[in-house]
């Protein structure tokens, strides 16, 4: 089986997934990314292309006449590489509708279509009008959509609802994260039995694999007051809000301390606040750090990992190391992966005052740390990890090139 990807970038840990992919599961990968930099692509995202074992097409990207990015020379791509499955993500799904001769071509070629989302922040199709019209879901930036009730703007979303409509139908099958893409895609009129679950994961073996190295070294002593936050600096991450519940918690448990590792634009007004607040003694700033045996150790050396705002595979890679974790509405994977009072827990989305307290708790019991990590490592291991979302792909990858949809 060849299956060709449409990606807005190489992220660094989506680099070994798909190399399982293709060694374990015997799948030949190849994966068309902008010879550019991406736009689509989230700010700061790391890429790599260290490690990469499947083949890499780079390609120009450019503004269709709809507005959304697309390559350019892809039926040229497809004739030569002649893949079985092509899957894409947002917004290149939309070059289905847009560019039928493009979906006629495909079908020419006896080439299944998956399109692969979480899906994040969209609504159900009674409710998507309105749920635009009112400024629905927020950017990188944690800000809202602009709010409208014009003429114009009911039919701007009025096409935007038709065309993911139209593209969820004219596809094969759908690789989502969430339990409810079922219900969402069902609104749109698509069959459950195209909607495939797969949750979401890193290269939970590579990482088990660095555990074990660093336990023959030594592992670290646990801080349990210590708080770690890893992920891209971007406002919807809330780190800010981290921070305020650090300097609070700090009055209660003089041992309280908070590790940040990454990077972003955010960086610079974080140090700022945290230089405000006169807490740069307790903060620590790592920056960026993508070697997993390094960032394992400062993972290990922590109590809890908090998400205080959007994200998803950095919970996966905590609780790896076995970490309890502490979320609130990430982008949706969190669901799946942290059960409350068993390998975590959850606060009231953007609440200093329930993030502060939800913490504060887990401090006067630390014995509850301890068990919340050891679950978290149990659910990796049992549940979500590599080995069950992989499965999760092939199962859509032949039920997509089984059950064609004919032009």
């Amino acid at each position: 089986m060849k299956l060709m990807s449409l990606a807005g970038g190489l992220p660094h840990y989506y680099n070994l997934v798909l190399n399982k992919l293709q060694h374990e599961f015997g799948v030949e990968v190849v994966v068309v990314v902008p010879s550019g930099n991406g736009a689509t692509l989230g700010a700061g995202v790391f890429e790599s292309k260290s490690g990469i074992e499947f083949k890499v097409i780079y390609a120009e990207e450019y503004t269709t006449y709809y507005g959304k990015k697309f390559f350019k020379g892809l039926k040229d791509l497809i004739l030569q590489e002649k893949p079985d499955v092509l899957m894409v993500n947002w917004p290149y799904q939309l070059s289905y509708v847009f560019y039928p001769s493009w979906y006629r071509f495909l079908r020419q070629q006896n080439v299944a279509l998956i399109s692969k989302e979480i899906p994040f922040q969209v609504p159900s199709y009674p409710d998507a009008i309105d749920y635009y019209l009112r400024g629905g879901g927020i950017t990188e930036n944690n800000q809202q959509h602009q709010k409208s009730t014009s003429l114009l703007a009911y039919v701007k979303y009025w096409i935007v609802r038709e065309s993911r409509k139209r593209f969820v139908n004219l596809v094969d099958a759908h690789i989502n994260y969430l339990d409810e893409a079922k219900q969402i895609h069902a609104s749109y009129g698509v069959s459950e039995e195209k909607v495939f679950v797969t949750a979401n994961s890193p290269d939970t073996d590579y990482i088990a694999q660095q555990y074990t190295a660093i336990e023959k070294s030594g592992l670290p002593e646990t801080q349990p007051y210590r708080l770690l936050h890893v992920g891209r600096l971007v406002k919807w991450k809330q780190v800010d809000l981290l921070i305020q519940a650090t300097v609070r918690l700090k009055a209660q448990f003089p041992q309280t301390e908070l590790h940040i590792v990454g990077d972003g634009p955010e960086l610079s007004t974080l140090k700022q606040l945290v230089e405000s607040l006169d807490a740069n003694e307790y903060i620590h700033f790592w920056g960026g750090i993508y070697d997993m045996q390094e960032l394992g150790k400062i993972t290990l050396a922590s109590g809890i990992y908090v998400l205080a705002g959007m994200g998803g595979l950095s919970i996966n890679e905590a609780m790896c190391f076995g970490k309890p974790v502490v979320c609130s509405v990430a982008d949706g994977t969190e669901k799946r992966l942290v059960k409350e009072g068993i390998n975590g827990r959850y606060f009231e989305s953007g609440s200093l005052e329930s993030l502060e307290g939800v913490i504060a708790e887990l401090f006067q019991h630390p014995e509850k740390i301890t068990a919340m990590g050891l679950a978290s490592k149990k659910i990796i291991e049992q549940e979500i990890n590599i080995h069950t979302v992989l499965n999760n792909y092939m199962e859509a990858f032949k039920f997509a090139i089984s059950h064609q949809n004919k032009w």
